[in-house]
């Protein structure tokens, strides 16, 4: 029977983990990704283009995203997730510096959907693999440790990439990030990251009382019987809608505020805020889940997110913008959080990284369509107006999916039929 990892008096190697992943979170995605908001008035109004056209880059990315998704969560099931994730890294790392480069808004789309590939591939899926199969206990706590480094990330980078596009350009911000990417992410993940326990001849870390049986944390659905699971399609919903909105949201909020004649300046300090808050929220959402359920979690974190779209309707104070930053930006710590949790608190852990890629999917798509038709809608309309009263619709909507999921099934044996058991929601 595995043994508690703090019995030993050594610090258990998965904090390195949760260490790792922070790291790379904050560079990968945090430093590329919750950036892009800062990069998109500048690089439109740089390059003559539209928003809604340059926001079709989030969208080659989300397709980029779908295509690896899935089978990087194979790959990874399959062979481990260090070599998937390094690949990762260095595709991330050579998109942007293809990026620093173009002269077409055809060749930026072809950058973002590699860098959208090696996203998928380095951040998370694999981080939320990785740190489920070495915590059992604390799962949630540990995702919350790891995936703050994405909110982190943000929030250090916003302002910084926001300077150095203002002094010498978004050109040199890209490859600055993507110098960064190969040169420090790759070797951390080299060198620390491991799949599984056992391959540093450990147990995951799980605390129960001494006699007691160890919890069993090998079963679930593969991908095929996943679809005939209803709580795979409310989740797969719940991932749609969040990554719409928060991204379609995320990626034109500096350039909204700014139409509403706030400055650059502030207005990205806004988005630090946000990414600030956000750290708060997800060292919050993880507890929470581990103490009432991923359900219950996930259910309040949406209803916050609603309020707070709605609160950005009436931002021309600035005291308006600040109080959204810290409303939405503490939402928005749960999902990165609680996606993960869900999955395998109704799905199981076997075939987590085929599942999850599947699933991954949704928010991806959601994440291609806000950014793209937020941008459409507003050249169309000339005010976010709109898009922000359907935002606040869809959350609402997909906050009664969340508060009525059911138990998860639990199959007696990967290949058997499902039996319904009472997990915690």
């Amino acid at each position: 029977m595995p043994t508690d990892p703090r019995s030993t008096g050594k610090l258990y190697y998965g904090f390195y983990i949760i260490a790792a992943c922070f790291f790379i979170l904050f560079m990968c995605w945090g430093m590329v990704l919750n950036t892009f908001p800062i990069f998109l008035k500048p690089v439109a109004e740089d390059m003559g283009w539209g928003r809604g056209a340059l926001s079709i880059a989030l969208l080659t990315g989300a397709i980029g995203t779908a295509v690896a998704a899935p089978i990087a969560g194979l790959i990874i099931d399959r062979i481990g997730a260090r070599a998937v994730m390094a690949t990762g890294a260095v595709i991330i790392g050579l998109g942007l510096l293809a990026g620093s480069i173009v002269t077409h808004l055809w060749q930026f789309y072809i950058a973002f959907a590699f860098i959208g590939c090696g996203l998928m591939a380095a951040t998370v899926i694999p981080c939320s693999l990785i740190i489920s199969n070495w915590f059992v206990s604390r799962r949630g706590m540990a995702m919350s440790g790891a995936f703050v480094g994405t909110s982190v990330g943000g929030m250090v980078m916003s302002p910084i990439a926001n300077w150095i596009i203002l002094n010498w350009g978004w050109r040199t911000a890209f490859v600055l990030s993507g110098l960064e990417i190969l040169v420090l992410v790759v070797p951390v993940i080299l060198v620390v990251i491991r799949t599984h326990p056992s391959e540093m001849g450990l147990e995951p870390y799980q605390s129960f009382q001494p006699g007691a049986e160890a919890p069993s944390d090998n079963w679930g659905v593969n991908v095929r019987q996943a679809f005939a699971v209803p709580a795979f399609w409310q989740i797969a919903a719940i991932m749609l809608v969040i990554g719409l909105v928060t991204s379609g949201l995320g990626n034109h909020c500096v350039a909204y505020l700014t139409d509403l004649e706030h400055s650059p300046t502030t207005a990205a300090f806004a988005w630090s805020v946000v990414m600030g808050v956000m750290i708060l929220g997800k060292l919050s959402f993880g507890p929470i889940a581990d103490r009432w359920g991923p359900r219950i979690a996930m259910s309040i974190a949406l209803g916050l997110l609603s309020v707070s779209i709605v609160v950005l309707t009436f931002a021309e104070p600035y005291w308006v913008v600040l109080t959204f930053a810290a409303i939405y930006g503490f939402a928005c710590g749960a999902p990165l959080v609680i996606n993960p949790l869900l999955t395998g608190n109704y799905l199981g852990m076997r075939h987590f990284g085929a599942v999850y890629g599947v699933l991954n999917l949704m928010a991806m798509v959601g994440g291609a369509v806000g950014p793209v038709g937020a941008g459409i809608l507003f050249d169309a309309q000339k005010t976010y107006l709109p898009v922000l009263y359907l935002f606040t619709g869809l959350i609402l909507a997909i906050a009664v999916v969340a508060i009525l999921m059911k138990s998860a099934p639990r199959p007696i044996e990967t290949t058997g039929q499902p039996e319904p058991v009472g997990a915690a929601g």
